[in-house]
């Protein structure tokens, strides 16, 4: 976790952050940040489209029980809110793979690229094909890696305005019957899967919010990486990266972006107010 203000100052603690939001895929938005052109909203005289102040009715309306004074912070608050849930649910997915307690914390340093690190997989393959099981147990491990980046970029971004959605218990669970990722690379990999395609459409639902331009660059950059995400993971469990696949509690995409071409999930969008209701309801212990 980084403070903005200690950034700005130090240059070493600068360097160190950069390269990590770098590997994150986050470098030029990193920047944009740092320089002050990030979009976090804590100065009052940013407003967002909403010259009187405060937060527009109509992102109140789309963001239910979301906090910011700004229309910015609450979308990037439901952000940070969607980020907190795929880190921590990618966390135990790594640590039940790797033989570890489920909440244990990431270890310090992240592996080097195409490098599973401090990391081996315990679990049986089960349904991914044995040429496969490297790939998707790396995918695995630097994931993890790049959601809890994505966590904690969004709370240095927010600062003392960061106010994520979470639940009393501060626990969440998987969309499987009995809330765990399962006991095989396959099934860890299907649970977080339906994660990642709710996250790309929870983004791209949210992006027509956005009116300040260096927040939109970071939450198109988010978005980017997780669609490749969904993409690494489908390709490892040979599955068709068309069709939506909801996890408990999130229905079909309601709506669709126009393209003129096949519609496949990239293409397809939530409400916020949908993905809110979903995660509430159905992904908190």
């Amino acid at each position: 976790m980084f403070d903005l203000e200690i950034l700005k100052q130090n240059a070493l603690n600068r360097r160190a952050f950069l390269a990590r939001m770098s590997a994150a895929g986050l470098g030029a938005a990193a920047v944009a940040l740092l320089e002050g052109c990030g979009g976090s909203d804590n100065s009052s005289s940013n407003n967002n489209g909403n010259p009187g102040g405060g937060v527009s009715s109509t992102v109140r309306s789309a963001f239910p029980n979301v906090g910011g004074s700004t229309d910015n912070q609450v979308v990037l608050n439901y952000a940070y809110s969607l980020e907190i849930l795929e880190s921590y649910l990618y966390l135990v997915g790594l640590n039940v793979a790797s033989g570890r307690a489920p909440l244990t914390p990431l270890d310090p340093t992240p592996p080097a690229p195409g490098s599973t690190g401090a990391y081996s997989q315990t679990v049986p393959n089960g349904n991914v094909a044995a040429n496969f099981a490297y790939p998707g147990f790396l995918y695995l491990v630097q994931f993890a890696y790049v959601e809890a980046a994505h966590r904690d970029f969004l709370q240095t971004v927010l600062g003392s305005a960061a106010a994520p959605v979470v639940p009393a218990s501060g626990r969440y669970k998987y969309g499987t019957p009995d809330g765990s990722p399962g006991g095989t690379l396959s099934s860890i990999l299907s649970a977080l899967l339906p994660l990642e395609e709710t996250g790309v459409r929870a983004y791209l639902g949210a992006a027509p919010y956005l009116t300040d331009n260096g927040t939109l660059q970071v939450a198109a950059t988010i978005y980017s990486t997780e669609c490749r995400h969904s993409a690494s993971v489908e390709y490892i469990l040979g599955l068709d990266p068309g069709p939506a696949r909801g996890i408990a509690g999130v229905p079909q995409p309601e709506q669709e972006v126009a393209t003129g071409v096949a519609a496949n999930v990239f293409e397809k969008f939530l409400a916020p107010s949908v993905v809110l209701n979903a995660v509430a309801t159905g992904l908190f212990v």
